[in-house]
């Protein structure tokens, strides 16, 4: 075995199945052969006996037709009625036996041999049953008798000879057949037998090369990592060949060699980070003071300048709302114009209609005047006219008295007139004079307007000043914040790194060295998480570690 060491498991595995599938595949290939020969032998031997069935079958039935036929010419010679029926049948089966007998010629058998036999059976055919058949229907006793003793029998003699030579040929090939049948089997079962022997042996080659050259070899290297898992790395491993495995064994070396190197340079760094992280975390703590006072007096800067901000806010609303009032009244003043201009226009427009009632009220007293001069002349013509014209005369004076009347209401209804028209001019004079007031006023509203607008603008722009410098201050005490968490988290860290450093030294005090260095059994304890006081600004979460 340990010749193989220096070859590769890849190697001597597929030599070995190479091995195996030779010998599989020459056994495979010569069985193969051998049950080819076996088939061939038993194809030959199913023709031959299929070849000897039809000639006894043919032989048989050539004398069942003698024996039918003497049977027959029996009863004919009696003078009774012969029955050729049997005769003919056996006749016709012997001509079938013979085409079958020629389709399975000549096969394995000897050409001479099978072309004599069918020679001699047609002759003794057509020769021989066949005449004898018709001289016994047809001819006469003397002639079918001297046939039938003297041409057949010589025929059937000739045809018993060649029969026997076949069947004595086709059996000594049966034999030989059968017997190299049989060698084949023999030699079959023979090298299927070695073949399993060997496959077995190769397999158990197989196994115990496995077992020395896989098995114990990575058992050997399993016990050398637990070695190492259990922090021995003073234990060299031994070669283990240039195979598969073997290969392993410098590179377990150079890795037990790196861990050694590894934690003699951890041993002797780990104090100087213990001290490191001693002054940092005593550093850390009086940053932590000092940021934590900074944050204080932020605090207070933004509650004051918070307060600021609420009173310039309240300042800046109190303004828009009096500028919202100013272009309230302003709007209501530039109505109140609107609505003096339109009284203006409406007592315009009454002067107007009281002017053409004064008209039609002196067109009135026009008429009323002519009415009551054609009434007088309608008086003065009934006059004249006597008693026809009396009642003329009546209701002229009425007309009169109507047109006296109406003169009286039309004068009475213009001094009327006349004075509404004086008022009405008075009322436009106060109304034109309130105009000129409204638009006064108006104007002193629109100025009144325009600086609140401005005051109120003024406001709002100093409320976004103090805000924006509220927000900045409230974002100086949020950074502010966040670095005095951070500080105490660098501290909370710094802390850990010290406890794990000394976890480190505990854990590396565990492996051992050299076989000289007493190895002791340390179990660290894991470290304690830092926990984040608060969130720290995006733009510094990518500065820290946690340790």
């Amino acid at each position: 075995m340990r010749l193989l060491q220096n070859f590769t498991i890849r190697m001597v595995m597929l030599t070995i199945l190479g091995l195996f599938c030779l010998l599989w595949s020459g056994v495979g290939l010569y069985s193969v052969h051998a049950l080819s020969e076996v088939s061939e032998g038993n194809d030959i031997d199913r023709h031959l006996v299929r070849q000897m069935t039809v000639l006894s079958q043919g032989n048989d039935q050539y004398f069942r037709f003698v024996t039918r036929l003497s049977r027959a010419m029996d009863v004919k010679i009696g003078g009774g009625t012969p029955d050729f029926a049997p005769a003919r049948q056996s006749l016709e089966n012997m001509r079938q036996k013979l085409e079958e007998m020629k389709a399975l010629s000549p096969g394995p058998m000897n050409p001479d041999i099978s072309r004599e036999v069918l020679s001699n059976w047609q002759a003794l055919l057509e020769k021989g049953v066949v005449p004898q058949m018709q001289l016994a229907q047809q001819g006469s006793l003397t002639a079918w008798s001297e046939h039938a003793s003297t041409v057949t029998p010589a025929l059937s003699r000739a045809f018993g000879a060649s029969a026997e030579r076949f069947s004595h040929e086709a059996g000594a090939m049966l034999d030989n057949t059968r017997v190299m049948v049989d060698g084949k089997t023999y030699t079959i079962r023979i090298l299927l037998i070695t073949a399993v022997i060997l496959g077995i042996a190769i397999l158990i080659f197989t196994d115990r090369y496995l077992v020395a050259m896989m098995v114990k070899p990575l058992e050997r290297i399993r016990q050398q990592f637990q070695r190492i898992a259990q922090g021995d790395l003073s234990q060299p491993i031994e070669a283990l060949g240039r195979n598969c495995v073997g290969r392993l064994v410098p590179l377990l070396r150079a890795m037990q060699d790196s861990l050694r190197e590894a934690v003699s340079t951890i041993r002797a760094g780990s104090d100087n980070i213990w001290r490191g992280a001693t002054e940092i975390s005593t550093g850390n703590n009086d940053l932590s003071s000092r940021t934590e006072e900074q944050a204080a007096a932020l605090e207070e800067t933004a509650a004051s300048m918070e307060q600021l901000t609420a009173t310039v806010k309240m300042n800046a609303e109190h303004a828009r709302q009096a500028s919202q009032l100013a272009d309230a009244a302003s709007l209501t003043a530039g109505k109140g114009g609107e609505l003096v201009s339109d009284v203006v226009e409406t007592m315009n427009g009454i002067s107007a209609s009281s002017q053409q009632i004064a008209e039609i009220t002196t067109v009135i007293n026009s008429i009323a005047f002519q009415t009551n001069i054609l009434a007088l002349n309608a008086a003065v013509e009934a006059a004249r006219a006597g008693e026809q014209g009396r009642g003329f005369a009546v209701v002229a004076g009425e007309v009169r008295n109507l047109a006296s009347r109406s003169a009286g209401a039309a004068k009475e209804i213009e001094a009327l007139i006349g004075e509404s028209v004086c008022r009405v001019a008075q009322g436009a004079q106060l109304v034109q004079e309130t105009g000129a007031t409204m638009d006064a006023i108006l104007r002193g509203v629109t100025e009144v307007t325009t600086i609140m607008k401005q005051i109120a603008s003024a406001s709002e722009d100093q409320s976004k000043g103090i805000s924006q410098v509220g927000v900045a201050i409230t974002q100086m005490d949020s950074v502010t914040q966040q670095n005095a968490a951070l500080v105490e988290q660098v501290s909370a860290a710094a802390a850990a790194l010290e406890r794990q450093t000394e976890d480190l030294q505990r854990s590396v005090q565990q492996f051992r060295l050299s076989a000289s260095e007493p190895q002791q059994r340390v179990t660290a304890k894991a470290a304690p998480g830092v926990q984040r006081m608060a969130s720290a600004p995006a733009q510094s979460t990518d500065e820290w570690v946690s340790f």
